[in-house]
């Protein structure tokens, strides 16, 4: 099955959108839009990320499969509409790691087909970030 396959299987109303880079300066391998309910691959991106994480694209394809789980967890999820209001007014990094593991659980029952090790794994590494963040302000 391809990704566009995938996507409209889950839901019909989101459009899956794949670009060979993400504009920015930052490695982005994918974004959600909420208010276009569009979903954002960046090729480019991906295999770096890939490539960083792991030292080669062997499960690049995985790889692939679990950022778009990822973003559609986003697209999925009720609460992130309320949880970005929430962090706009408060800043609070705690509702930031709460969108992102929202993201995450919803995004791995959608892929049951991919190794959950890997998976974690990706998962683990992406949540680092916000655990050193939020040990800072402990």
């Amino acid at each position: 099955m391809n990704l566009h396959d995938f996507v409209h299987g889950v839901d019909p109303t989101i459009e899956l959108v794949i670009e060979d880079e993400f504009p920015g300066t930052r490695c982005v391998g994918g974004k959600y839009v909420p208010s276009t309910h569009s979903i954002f691959l960046y090729e480019k991106d991906i295999k770096i990320q890939c490539q960083h994480l792991f030292g080669s694209n062997e499960c690049l394809e995985s790889y692939q499969w679990i950022i778009l789980a990822h973003e559609l967890g986003h697209a999925l999820d009720e609460d992130l509409l309320s949880l970005s209001k929430k962090f706009d007014e408060t800043e609070d990094i705690w509702l930031l790691y709460q969108i992102e593991c929202n993201a995450w659980e919803i995004g791995e029952k959608l892929i049951p087909f991919i190794d959950s090790e890997l998976f974690s794994s990706i998962k683990d590494q992406s949540l680092a970030h916000y655990h050193k963040e939020m040990e800072k302000i402990s």
